[in-house]
């Protein structure tokens, strides 16, 4: 048995977390040809382009957050333990707490550390839901396409998915997907044209593959497909008589492998960084696993996650590291240059898309993407395909990519906006083929509050207040100001256009540049 009460029944050595434990369930689950799947699906999509280490895949990703999302629930349990001994040392400390922190002429109780305690073994010390989140955290990206995110254009509707895999779906499933469709239209957006994300097909293929392995597996712990579903997507609740059910512990499951301090990010910034040679993801990890704790918000009467003071700086590190890694490296101009180039491929294309049915699905990788495409443009008109067949040669084979002709940064998007549209209307004008891409990153999803209410962030602060009394505090009340000054944001839109000679023996994008500088 390992320290967090599973057998293990093989390791795997892991680049950048050292040794990947792999429990029997999980053996059967990495063997899978879903799973496997993820070695042709790399991470980081064209941004090998730039960095040439960048060639790492979601399998490796995968892995890696199913190690450290072991590790951190571990770890969460002895915090949570140390924590529980520390308050005991008070008398009535329940009692205390509940009167909570005096702001102005007001008494706010933001979260309670007493409840939780009783809670510990239930919650940390339970086989099932530890055996849950690590699948969770092993199937996260299960649904990702070819070239990952830029891969998104191809994806299906959500009223192609429906109707596709009606009948071929769980009805929790079913219901999720037609309560999506009710949601898209009452929006005023129509789910016959909008598309699914890859987290869609991930909720599908995740039921579908635990489905398949519980009817032959044999050992002795069995999970439903549902829990696993539920925490990597909090919105469908658990199957009934789940214990994931009490106390919301789904939900803090899910904050863990995808919050506002969550085991995806800590995986891939780090990992990121160490295969593209750079060091703007760096950060603590460690110490920021040693601070983490829960408490109970008797709102929803439910557990969530706290960090303790002595991390936040650890915290706030990780925060600048993932919106320098946005800005420094996922934004790269070169990059990105790519994604507008496959944003056109689409547009040649028309509507075609990646299937709806989830085996064919399966069955796509970057490996194989390429002949799908070219056998998608063969219903195009003859001059249409060859012109379609250079440009795909020229992203994937040859490294010709499309060049910049404008880019606006700044805080203030419709600004960025609206010269942007005025850039693009201008080469529309003059029927110039260019395709605009934006880019968006921020430091923090944390939102300020007013002096009397309660805080609208689920990770919450833990500290001693004035009278030495271990606490629950709002923590954008003590986070640095830059975070949560809402000055963070920066939006970044960017038109290319094609690198190629003219006539007149100009280069296209350095005329392109040249109009724009005159009439923009």
């Amino acid at each position: 048995m390992s320290d967090f009460d599973l057998e293990i029944v093989r390791r795997i050595r892991g680049n950048v977390h050292g040794t990947v434990d792999i429990t029997a369930l999980e053996d059967r689950v990495i063997d899978h040809p879903m799973v496997q799947r993820l070695r042709r699906i790399k991470q980081l999509a064209f941004l090998s382009l730039v960095f040439p280490g960048a060639t790492h895949t979601r399998f490796e990703h995968s892995l890696g957050v199913m190690q450290l999302t072991g590790f951190t629930w571990s770890k969460m349990r002895s915090n949570q333990q140390r924590l529980a001994q520390s308050c005991g040392r008070y008398r009535d400390f329940a009692s205390i707490e509940r009167r909570g922190v005096k702001i102005g002429d007001q008494t706010l109780v933001h979260g309670l550390l007493a409840p939780t305690f009783p809670l510990i073994e239930e919650i940390f010390g339970s086989a099932y839901t530890l055996q849950t989140v690590r699948l969770a955290a092993l199937l996260h990206d299960l649904g990702h396409p070819p070239f990952s995110h830029s891969g998104e254009r191809f994806l299906p509707s959500w009223k192609a998915m429906l109707t596709a895999n009606r009948d071929k779906i769980p009805t929790y499933l079913r219901e999720y997907l037609e309560e999506s469709c009710l949601n898209i239209a009452a929006s005023g957006q129509d789910p016959a044209t909008k598309s699914v994300r890859h987290e869609v097909y991930t909720l599908l293929l995740v039921d579908k593959l635990l489905t398949e392995i519980n009817l032959s597996y044999q050992g002795s712990l069995k999970i439903d497909p549902r829990d696993v579903v539920s925490v990597i997507n909090p919105a469908i609740a658990p199957a009934p008589n789940s214990p994931l059910l009490k106390h919301g512990v789904y939900r803090l499951c899910h904050e863990l492998i995808s919050g506002e301090v969550d085991t995806d990010r800590m995986d891939y910034l780090l990992r990121d960084s160490r295969e593209c040679g750079v060091v703007y993801g760096i950060f603590d990890a460690t110490r920021i696993q040693e601070s983490l704790s829960i408490y109970y918000d008797e709102r929803d009467q439910g557990v969530h996650m706290a960090i303790n003071l002595s991390g936040l700086a650890a915290f706030e590190d990780y925060l600048r590291a993932r919106h320098s890694m946005y800005l420094q490296l996922y934004f790269h101009k070169t990059s990105v240059a790519a994604e507008a180039m496959l944003a056109h491929l689409a547009r040649m294309l028309g509507g075609w898309t990646m299937p709806t049915d989830l085996t064919a699905y399966a069955d796509l990788d970057e490996y194989n993407i390429e002949p799908c495409l070219a056998a998608a443009a063969e219903r195009l008109p003859a001059a249409q395909k060859a012109r379609f067949e250079e440009l795909l040669a020229q992203l994937l084979r040859h490294r010709r990519l499309w060049k910049r002709v404008f880019e606006i940064t700044g805080k203030d998007r419709s600004a960025g906006d609206h010269a942007t549209e005025a850039a693009s209307k201008l080469l529309a004008r003059e029927g110039i083929p260019f395709e605009q891409v934006s880019s968006e990153s921020s430091l923090t999803t944390f939102r300020t509050r007013r002096e009397h209410e309660l805080s609208h962030n689920y990770l919450r602060l833990i500290k001693k207040d004035d009278q030495q009394f271990p606490r629950v505090f709002a923590i954008e009340d003590y986070a640095s100001p830059s975070l949560i000054s809402g000055d963070t944001r920066v939006h970044i839109s960017r038109i290319y256009v094609e690198d190629k000679k003219l006539a007149t023996g100009q280069q296209l994008p350095e005329q392109v540049k040249q109009l724009i500088r005159e009439q923009v």
